[in-house]
């Protein structure tokens, strides 16, 4: 388990299938994800949790459970990842999803963000950290940039949403510059 101050992200548990159940369908959440996203059922849902709960040993993707730090059951939230794992270039790429459309911008992303760097950095040794987010997800841009990453380029009218073709946004944070910025901040900055 990896404990912030409103966040712990923990392991997969199999009564999280559920909660996943609740926003797979809400288009306010999964028009920001990455990939395009189906409605599953339950039984899909719950394949998908057996999945996280037996994966390799020497894995090439990893993802934690984001859990509210007061919340005695740890239910879960979210989740936050690291995938395409690059052992010999030591890279990976993020990828994150806060699945409750009432604790949007309230910092709790950023906080798991910083958290799973910590880990990526300090745990997998891991030079380098990147992401791709689409421009109309201002949000999450916002957050990035809080969070260190840099902005690295762009797909131009990369996705068709609401009615027109949106860029995608590649962004990238190294280890130095994530140990150079949780150096300068005060205990608890950052954490919007």
């Amino acid at each position: 388990m990896l404990r912030g101050r409103k966040v712990v992200l923990r392991e997969f548990r199999k009564e999280d299938a559920g909660r996943i159940q609740e926003w797979i369908g809400n288009e306010n959440i999964t028009k920001y994800l990455g990939f395009l996203m189906f409605p599953q059922t339950l039984e899909e849902t719950e394949a998908y949790v057996e999945r996280q709960l037996h994966k390799e040993r020497v894995p090439s993707s990893g993802e934690f459970v984001i859990a509210l730090a007061d919340d005695p059951q740890l239910q879960y939230i979210g989740a936050v990842g690291l995938h395409k794992i690059d052992w010999r270039n030591r890279n990976c790429e993020l990828g994150i999803v806060i699945g409750r459309e009432d604790l949007l911008g309230q910092g709790i992303g950023a906080e798991a963000i910083d958290l799973v760097l910590d880990f990526a950095f300090g745990f997998l040794n891991m030079h380098k950290v990147n992401l791709t987010v689409f421009e109309y997800n201002e949000r999450a841009h916002h957050c990035y940039l809080k969070c260190g990453f840099k902005d690295e380029g762009r797909v131009r009218q990369q996705r068709y949403y609401d009615g027109r073709y949106w860029d995608m946004i590649f962004m990238g944070i190294t280890r130095d510059e994530h140990v150079g910025l949780r150096n300068t901040r005060a205990p608890g900055e950052g954490e919007a």
